[in-house]
């Protein structure tokens, strides 16, 4: 890594400091929402075809683990400046932030190492969810002080991102799971009694 200065070591944690913000906000709710909640609340499903929120969540620690791997990869081993910034946002089939709402983005279809395992209690989910991202927290540490916006991600759909924004990115797919884990509870008939 060449020489920084100390105001760009100092920008670099920022950044890095308030991607980890943005992802645990959001996680905060996604656990809160599973304090909630009972475990037959957690295991049903409100279609054949619909996770249950058991799922939902175990579909999130999943992600994260597999999102946050390839993270630290990429800034351990990709070429800086491999793209032009300018050019990745100009050709970006949407904005990042808007990565949530499936209105925009459409549907994507889950890959099957991130699809979830039924049927777990509600103490594994929140624990594997906290394993997740004390886990994301220890292998992306030595690339705290990295300037993680000159190495790049390439989704297959969403585009091309720096490594911040696939970290932003990861909270926009908790917040869109999030968002349906509401839906669904919503729709559950003991919700409605």
């Amino acid at each position: 890594m060449p020489e920084m200065g100390q105001e760009g070591l100092a920008r670099n944690r920022e950044r890095y400091d308030q991607a980890f913000a943005v992802l645990d906000g959001v996680r905060e709710k996604v656990v809160a929402l599973l304090h909630s909640i009972t475990q037959p609340q957690a295991d049903r499903r409100p279609t054949e075809d619909e996770w249950a929120l058991g799922e939902i969540a175990d579909h999130l620690a999943i992600t994260e683990g597999a999102y946050v791997a390839v993270v630290a990869h990429l800034a351990a081993n990709a070429p800086p400046h491999e793209f032009d910034y300018r050019d990745v946002v100009k050709n970006r089939p949407f904005r990042i932030e808007d990565t949530w709402d499936v209105s925009v983005t459409g549907r994507l279809a889950t890959p099957p190492d991130l699809l979830p395992t039924p049927g777990k209690s509600l103490a594994q989910l929140v624990r594997g969810l906290q394993e997740a991202r004390a886990h994301s927290r220890r292998i992306l540490a030595p690339f705290r002080d990295q300037d993680l916006s000159a190495k790049f991600f390439v989704h297959p759909r969403l585009g091309t991102m720096t490594l911040y924004e696939r970290m932003a990115q990861l909270a926009y797919h908790e917040l869109k799971h999030l968002k349906q884990m509401e839906r669904t509870l919503a729709r559950l008939p003991e919700a409605r009694m």
